[in-house]
């Protein structure tokens, strides 16, 4: 009986652990790529960790990997990775890498596996229509938004205030300048200006796509005709002209923006460099919690236009992700996407991350009646009023990087800025 006994504890024994075995090769891992990293604290990379852990636990058998990278490098790395055979499972695309992404051949048909299974009222639930059909191609869907972005100008209250300046009074890039100018500080002993009116990235490298060039060109004759740019025409030229006389007959505006990338002026404008400054949307909670000046007196002004009868236009910009085509996990990674863009993630994107609902059912929520969500609902408005995005046919990575080194021509090396502008146009070109 004893033997007996020993045999069967042994058995159970061997059983047990032939389960941990199958359960370890049950076990499935999705890698994703993103310029996200859930092991830091900012609000997105918060949201994301929390949805992460939710999917989890749901999903016993999976296991969500994420290999943070450069968002400038993204897709880059990524083509690279699809032409290798190694690529993640889950890619995150933004605006500028749609056209890219789509002409790739590396990514697997959302509207069948995810889309297609939902109701009606769920896929009218993602209204901000151009941005939900960004990624639908010729019946194909190869991405889903995860959330909305946008450039925005951001602005200091207090400085406002001290200058005697409505923000309501800033209609026109003419206006903007003049208060810009209002807003630059008067040299110190030493000839250094602490404070200037207005900033934006003028970088070649790292801008992603924040720059004031789009809203200032789409008010006018555009950006692009059928993939050929426009630049030359009179609106460009007059955008390229602004940026130049900010900094050289105004100097409301550094030199120095010439090598600023996005990330420069995010800091320079928290640590309380500028008065005004072009930035991503998405930055301003965490503006609004790092700023040393308060960020109760963060805001967010209306794009100007050329003239007064209305606003500039408001870009539909964001980040979307898609499933690698060869991944060998394309049912866990679909399963996973699906869930960054339920209505519990939406959630978690809006109240922790700091975006805009991609979900109207979301954004209904009373709890984004809060004040604090105020910053939101002036993009959504501006949304309403006016929107554009930028195609997703055309290979758009690098053009405001194009669009920068026109002004350092003009600047630096005194080209004229139909010449600037011209280059510009025959480097777009060259990528389509």
């Amino acid at each position: 009986m004893a033997v007996s006994r020993i045999w069967r504890t042994a058995l159970l024994g061997m059983a047990a652990l032939i389960g941990l075995s199958f359960a370890a090769e049950a076990q499935t891992t999705v890698t994703m790529w993103t310029f996200l990293d859930p092991t830091k604290n900012s609000g997105r990379e918060v949201a994301l960790r929390r949805m992460i852990e939710s999917f989890e636990r749901a999903n016993p058998g999976i296991r969500v990997r994420v290999e943070p990278q450069i968002f400038s490098e993204l897709m880059t790395k990524f083509l690279a990775a699809h032409n290798t055979g190694t690529a993640p499972d889950i890619i995150w695309v933004n605006t500028e890498n749609m056209g890219a992404f789509a002409r790739s051949g590396a990514a697997a048909d959302l509207e069948a596996s995810i889309v297609s299974r939902w109701t009606p009222a769920e896929r009218e639930d993602f209204f901000v229509r151009a941005g939900f059909d960004a990624g639908l191609v010729g019946g194909r869907r190869f991405t889903l938004p995860l959330f909305h972005a946008t450039t925005s100008i951001f602005y200091r209250k207090d400085l406002f205030q001290a200058a005697g300046i409505d923000p309501a009074s800033i209609r026109t890039w003419d206006q903007l300048a003049e208060a810009a100018k209002k807003l630059t500080a008067a040299p110190d002993a030493s000839g250094r200006v602490n404070v200037w009116g207005f900033g934006t990235p003028l970088s070649t490298e790292r801008t992603g796509g924040t720059t004031a060039f789009s809203a200032m060109m789409f008010a006018g004759e555009g950006m692009w005709e059928r993939c050929r740019p426009l630049y030359t025409r009179p609106t460009g030229l007059r955008a390229l002209q602004w940026h130049v006389d900010m900094i050289e007959t105004h100097r409301a505006m550094p030199r120095e923006t010439i090598a600023n990338h996005v990330d420069d002026v995010v800091d320079q404008f928290t640590a309380g460099r500028y008065a005004m400054a072009v930035m991503p949307f998405a930055r301003f909670e965490n503006v609004r919690a790092q700023a040393r000046w308060g960020g109760d007196n963060l805001a967010i002004l209306p794009w100007p236009n050329w003239t007064q009868d209305k606003p500039g236009p408001q870009q539909v910009q964001g980040w979307y992700a898609g499933v690698w085509s060869r991944s060998r996990n394309v049912d866990a990674a679909t399963r996973f996407l699906a869930h960054m863009v339920n209505a519990e993630s939406v959630d978690l994107w809006s109240e922790v991350g700091g975006q805009v609902p991609t979900r109207l059912s979301v954004w209904r929520e009373p709890k984004y009646r809060d004040p604090k969500f105020a910053f939101m609902e002036t993009v959504v408005e501006a949304w309403r009023a006016w929107s554009f995005q930028i195609p997703t046919d055309c290979t758009t990575t690098q053009f405001d990087a194009d669009l920068n080194r026109a002004v350092q021509r003009v600047l630096v090396g005194r080209v004229a800025p139909s010449a600037a502008m011209a280059e510009a146009e025959r480097t777009f070109l060259g990528r389509q």
